[in-house]
């Protein structure tokens, strides 16, 4: 018996209630199976949109059925449940043409394989053109009723944490088992003691959890507290609304609990903070640099040693750490004339990508004027009797599918972010000022700037190497990182250290700027 795969999926709840649930479609499958002598050796039961790229579900059966040469058939409910997007019908027909399958469709009774002809192949990708335009207007006509349900005040998504939703009345109201977690969370923050992991920790000894039900994780929490939906306001398509459901604290808590976050009125803890830690790493064993106090008054940095003592690893007076860091801020330097070039260079590459997509964009509307004359004058041999209704039809799907694919590649194309100049102006300025800025500051605002320009400095014989961030990493002198040659166990007398450059691009600074 052959054996075959079976795959069945929905994306919403609504479609189980249309006659595409899981079990219907499973049902579905296995009487095809069975009419067609097929053993089905695996089988996905999936809810998941097939408009998204990641499809994991899907992208796993593929590579399963790829795995396994002896499975030569996939079935499937309707080319819709398949896929509503390009590239997983792509995925599909590699299947097919390469790999040797033979796809099913149980609902239809019909079925694809490298022996199909062309016509079965257009229809396949009829169908699927058909599904994602379903897919996109279904999609357009949810955001509409989402954006007049803001209008109305009531939140037109899934509720937050401390709220649920009220399907019949649509809108939401407060999850009375978890709002107080929320509201405690806002009070533990404003009042100026607790860091929002003391905050996730202390919550989740008192019973907070995930819907998941684990540990609310600190970057949860830190979304939550940023959340104006909390004091009866949100956000929706750019705009803010005033809702209509009940706030869960006050607008004063929690503008007090933003100003901690932003710094203005930071948490502070019994405890002596130091002001470089977690800005380093040891360059032989990979562990934090931290810092103690020696005869009440001298601050020393150094390994923790948590992976074992080493030799080499010297401890370091906070202002030679602090010298240390200097240098590595001095090191950021771009002379007035690579500033000309890089702004003209930058210029250039805008007005050439500005000018690609205004060609690419003139094109796409001659073509889509052309497709619509194409399709007024099918109609009108239609009327003329000039075409018989089966070649109608075919040619009209075929026009109306390449009309929407114009319309969406129009509606989907990018305009030029013509920011690239201001950042990279910003950027120069930055690095004039960073050396006096530092200079001016306290350790702790040393630390926040050491810390804006890398991502981690490594500590090794004495000597910190920065790891800079983008775009400081472009326009650093001599060593803009280490690279430690041969076993961190090692002994570091003995390792090499190479320094490695960047070179600085336009294109590449546009990529890391979103340009």
């Amino acid at each position: 018996m052959n054996k075959a795969l079976l795959y069945v999926r929905v994306s919403t709840k609504e479609q189980e209630l249309e006659g595409f649930s899981l079990d219907a479609q499973e049902k579905l499958g296995l009487e095809y199976a069975k009419r067609k002598g097929l053993e089905i050796v695996k089988r996905w039961k999936v809810s998941e949109s097939a408009w998204s790229v990641s499809r994991t579900s899907f992208n796993l059966m593929i590579d399963y059925a790829k795995k396994h040469p002896e499975i030569e058939h996939i079935i499937f409910d309707i080319a819709d449940r398949m896929t509503r997007n390009d590239l997983d019908k792509m995925k599909v027909n590699d299947l097919i043409k390469f790999y040797g399958k033979t796809i099913h469709f149980s609902r239809s009774n019909k079925l694809i394989n490298k022996d199909s002809g062309s016509d079965d192949f257009f229809m396949l990708d009829i169908e699927v053109a058909v599904a994602k335009k379903s897919s996109n207007e279904t999609s357009k006509r949810a955001s509409i009723g989402q954006a007049e349900k803001a209008e109305q005040g009531l939140y037109p998504s899934y509720a937050p944490i401390g709220y649920v939703n009220n399907l019949k009345l649509k809108t939401i109201e407060i999850d009375h088992d978890l709002a107080p977690y929320v509201r405690r969370a806002f009070e533990m923050v404003a009042s100026g003691t607790n860091s929002i992991k003391m905050v996730s920790q202390t919550l989740y000894k008192e019973g907070f959890r995930s819907r998941g039900n684990r540990m609310v994780d600190k970057s949860s929490i830190h979304r939550m507290l940023h959340n104006t939906v909390y004091y009866g306001v949100f956000t929706w398509g750019g705009k803010k609304y005033m809702g209509q459901h009940t706030p869960l604290i006050s607008k004063e808590l929690f503008d007090k609990a933003l100003e901690v976050l932003q710094g203005k009125n930071h948490y502070s803890i019994q405890r002596k903070n130091f002001a470089f830690t977690n800005l380093m790493t040891c360059g032989v064993c990979g562990s934090k640099v931290i810092a103690e106090i020696k005869k009440n008054k001298h601050i020393y940095y150094h390994c923790t040693f948590s992976k074992g003592r080493h030799k080499g690893q010297h401890y370091l007076t906070e202002d030679y750490v602090a010298k240390q860091l200097f240098e590595s801020i001095s090191r950021i330097q771009i002379p007035e004339d690579v500033q000309s070039l890089l702004s003209k260079a930058l210029d250039e590459s805008l007005n050439k990508k500005e000018n690609f997509i205004e060609t690419k964009k003139e094109a796409n509307k001659r073509e889509l004027e052309r497709m619509q004359r194409r399709l007024d004058k099918l109609i009108d041999a239609k009327f003329d009797k000039e075409i018989d209704e089966d070649d109608f039809k075919r040619k009209e799907k075929e026009y109306k599918n390449q009309i929407v694919e114009l319309k969406q590649q129009l509606d989907s194309t990018s305009e030029v972010n013509k920011n690239g100049p201001e950042i990279l102006s910003r950027t120069f300025e930055l690095a004039k000022v960073l050396p006096k800025l530092y200079l001016k500051g306290n350790p702790s605002e040393q630390a926040k700037l050491a810390g804006l320009i890398a991502s981690n400095y490594t500590l090794l014989n004495a000597t910190l190497c920065p790891t800079y961030k983008k775009p400081f990493s472009f326009f650093a002198k001599g060593p803009t990182r280490s690279k430690w040659l041969g076993d961190r166990d090692s002994n570091p007398d003995t390792m090499v250290q190479s320094h490695v450059s960047c070179r600085w691009t336009i294109p590449q600074f546009q990529k890391d700027q979103g340009l």
